[in-house]
């Protein structure tokens, strides 16, 4: 059975993921803990060097300024708002409900001296408050479940400034289709990958205009390769913390995940979106690849 997504059991379903432990993650994702599809403009690249090419696509598309303020919906261990920080001279409030991450990425912010410009809140997206010039949610909305689309839409529509612009980045599908069950029951529960129509239900109601939209599945199929081939180099540390079953659990959740993307069974959007009517947009994908 599909579970829910209500503000109590997202908090059990990100417990059952994100919070098992620091240590088991690090021994498969990059250096700086970044939990989403990397990107790849090179096949030579490394993991590391593709999550960072990853950061600076999404904030070049988010046309980020210094001094402007961003709200990150469901930041990770931080990586993300520490670069915007760091590399683009912003503010950044960062919202996220696993406990584990929050206190990590915290002490991050302090030994990185940019506490006093990144706050991190252990809060559902739910609770946003604020006006912001731009708002990003990397790996997230696949937990919000489409039942809460029209929350999240107005969580958006509430806090981006009439100026601001906003990403959203998530797996997908090209038709709608249950996740699969073991998937659901094993690894993500309450989990769905959206089509982009049923990402509208989140664009429409509060008038949000789309600006581009962008599939990165190979680069998602390239990224799980690395993942799994670190994660097959420590399965003998992983079967100390957990057990040999965990091991295979993981495996299969990782091959199956990258077989999925490079088969096109999944897909990887990102959507750039603002108000309606704002013309200081970009004309062109120039100034992405420059």
């Amino acid at each position: 059975m599909h579970r829910s997504n209500s503000l109590l059991a997202s908090r059990h379903n990100i417990h059952h993921h994100y919070d098992i432990g620091n240590e088991f993650y690090r021994l498969w994702l990059d250096r700086n803990l970044v939990y989403t599809c990397a990107y790849f403009p090179s096949p030579a690249m490394s993991l590391e060097e593709a999550q960072v090419a990853k950061m600076d696509h999404v904030c070049r598309k988010l046309c980020l300024e210094p001094g402007e303020r961003v709200v990150e919906a469901g930041c990770g261990w931080g990586a993300l708002a520490l670069h915007m920080a760091r590399q683009y001279g912003v503010t950044v409030r960062a919202f996220n409900i696993s406990g584990e991450q929050i206190r990590y990425a915290r002490d991050l912010a302090a030994a990185s001296g940019l506490a006093d410009r990144v706050e991190f809140i252990e809060d559902d997206y739910r609770n946003i408050q604020g006006r912001f010039d731009a708002l990003v949610s990397l790996g997230m909305l696949e937990h919000v479940g489409t039942a809460h689309y029209r929350d999240f839409g107005r969580m958006i529509d509430r806090c981006l400034s009439p100026a601001g612009r906003g990403l959203i980045q998530s797996i997908g599908q090209d038709w709608p289709d249950e996740t699969n069950p073991w998937i659901e029951r094993r690894i993500f529960p309450g989990t769905y990958p959206p089509t982009l129509r049923e990402m509208m239900d989140i664009f429409e109601p509060p008038r949000l205009s789309i600006l581009d939209v962008e599939n990165l599945r190979l680069h998602y199929a390239e990224t799980l390769r690395h993942w799994l081939k670190r994660f097959e180099a420590s399965a003998g540390v992983v079967a100390a913390m957990f057990d040999e079953r965990f091991v295979r659990m993981w495996r299969l959740y990782l091959a199956g995940s990258c077989a999925a993307f490079a088969a096109g069974s999944l897909q990887l959007f990102q959507v750039v979106f603002s108000r309606p009517g704002v013309n200081d947009v970009p004309r062109t994908r120039a100034r992405l690849y420059s």
